[in-house]
């Protein structure tokens, strides 16, 4: 027993020195940057610069409170830090927009957070039709940029997102059925490496790491530009988009579900059309709402893939209308509001009817369970919201040089469903009471999908929870590839190593019918204080 006791003591002793090691590490970093040329954009806790950088998280679950703050406000600052960190052996998270739902998706604690608030300017070169987009922006300014030379890119549907996650993530936009992924429009990746050098990436140099980013989040270095090919509206004076949200009473709900299928299944006969529909809690609304979103990109009115969604009787209300896409992603980021705990999860199933009804009918469930234990002022709400996920989208992405994100057998059967549960909340205390419950309810979710013969298996990583092992369900062959380019890229492996925020490289994928059989997580409570902070 006496031994017993001192193993216990040495371990938890080592525990705490490496905990203080660790700090003392991150303390030297932080003022070896404050000592630098970067000095006055290095924010310390207490600072009101800092606390403003918290407050614009949009997630309050991902505002951790690092040990400092560095604000780079070009290539060349990033590669100082970069160096600055390996040198004194530092932890360290990268914010690009700051739109990740989950703790340490941005941010760290005790570390250095490296945010890119300041490298936020667009610029667009009309000859050889290239916008470059910085990583520190947020989709909506990048838009608006633009607009005035009557062309676009392929970012957030959402004006907040920001950009480096969502194109390293893989990106889902309005352009998504025409033009795939917004990471398959990347022509060029400026990426400061991990010994501090810049490199370009794209297909004719560095081609490697050019598909690896295109899904491998933030393994294989420090993305400080994306030089992204351009779309042209039809029209160079008129910047508008046809769209809006439609409303429905909710016992359209089935005839919603039966649109979208046959929508999804036949948006390759007009690729400029698209849709999301979304069922949510929402107190300020009056409870559960059903709504749809139509867009069309070359602004055509009432175009005929949506005449399924307007048939359907019920519709209570529609904002549907020509506008500047930049109005129309801006009306889209209202409807994610700042301020809330979140915990999201993700899921890709095949195009089928019956498990979007099982999600509706599970939803429908869990609400009015948890309804009476958290009233309005608790903040509580929840969006079930469902995507198109294409052979038409898959085959775009294939013909632009291809990416990591796995979809291609999963498309040879045919079309599928992403699907993106979401739950916001005031408290964090709520928020560790929901995660179990929410866990739960979505596995149960997954399982039916297995039994049915309709679970991909696939979880988006830019709507993923942290417990979903988002890369390893990309398959082997991605997994393989992303870490072959980062043995060669990052030999010392900082950004497995000492980066601590968002997906890491898994160690190995459990092999299923397309290449990874789900989570291999028997028990969550080892990342359950990661994920909740």
């Amino acid at each position: 027993m006496k031994s017993l006791v001192i193993a216990s003591i040495i371990a938890h002793s080592t525990t705490f020195i490496s905990a203080v090691s660790a700090s003392v590490h991150d303390a030297e970093c932080c003022h070896a940057l404050h000592a630098s040329a970067l000095g006055s954009n290095v924010y310390f806790p207490k600072s009101s610069s800092y606390d403003d950088r918290l407050d614009s998280y949009w997630s309050r679950s991902a505002a951790l409170a690092p040990t400092c703050m560095v604000l780079p406000t070009c290539t060349e600052d990033v590669a100082h830090i970069i160096r600055t960190i390996v040198a004194n052996n530092c932890s360290f998270g990268v914010r690009s927009g700051g739109h990740g739902s989950f703790a340490y998706s941005n941010s760290v604690d005790e570390g250095i957070t490296i945010d890119f608030g300041f490298i936020n300017k667009t610029t667009y070169n009309s000859d050889t039709k290239i916008a470059s987009v910085p990583p520190g922006s947020q989709w909506q300014q990048v838009y608006e940029t633009l607009a005035p030379y009557g062309v676009t890119v392929t970012g957030g549907r959402a004006g907040t997102v920001g950009v480096a996650g969502f194109l390293t993530g893989g990106g889902n936009s309005f352009h998504s059925a025409s033009h795939g992924f917004g990471c398959d429009n990347v022509h060029n990746f400026e990426v400061v490496l991990a010994d501090g050098s810049i490199v370009d990436a794209n297909a004719e140099a560095h081609a490697d790491l050019w598909q690896g980013l295109k899904g491998g989040s933030g393994n294989l270095g420090l993305v400080t530009r994306f030089d992204m090919y351009v779309i042209d509206f039809p029209d160079p004076g008129v910047t508008d988009i046809w769209g809006g949200v439609v409303g429905y009473d909710l016992g359209a709900t089935d005839a919603v579900i039966d649109a979208y299928i046959d929508f999804a299944d036949n948006v390759y006969k007009d690729q400029n059309s698209s849709t999301l529909p979304y069922l949510a809690y929402v107190p300020e609304a009056g409870g559960m709402i059903l709504n749809v979103a139509l867009d069309n990109t070359i602004n055509a009115a009432f175009p005929p893939a949506f005449d399924g969604f307007l048939s359907v009787p019920g519709i209570t209300a529609t904002s549907l209308r020509s506008a500047p896409m930049q109005e129309i992603t801006a009306e889209l980021g209202l409807a994610q509001p700042y301020g809330f705990r979140h915990l999201w999860f993700s899921s890709g199933y095949k195009n089928d009817a019956r498990i979007m009804r099982y999600i509706v009918q599970k939803h429908k469930e869990i609400v009015a369970r948890l309804v009476p234990d958290y009233p309005a002022d608790s903040g509580f709400n929840t969006l079930c919201l469902f995507q198109p996920i294409t052979q038409t989208l898959v085959g775009h992405s294939a013909a632009k040089g291809g990416n990591v994100l796995g979809l291609e057998d999963r498309v040879k059967d045919g079309n599928g469903v992403m699907f993106l549960l979401g739950i916001g909340i005031h408290s964090a205390e709520d928020e560790a009471k929901l995660w179990p419950i929410f866990r739960e309810w979505f596995d149960d979710v997954d399982s039916y999908a297995t039994s049915i013969g309709a679970n991909w298996n696939w979880h988006y990583l830019n709507y993923a929870n942290l417990a979903q092992d988002s890369l390893a369900s990309y398959g082997k062959a991605s997994v393989e590839t992303i870490r072959r380019v980062s043995e060669k890229y990052d030999p010392g492996q900082v950004f497995q190593k000492l980066r601590k925020s968002g997906f890491k490289i898994p160690a190995e994928v459990h092999e299923g019918t397309y290449g990874y059989q789900g989570a291999n997580i028997e028990d969550y409570s080892s990342i359950d204080q990661k994920v909740l902070g």
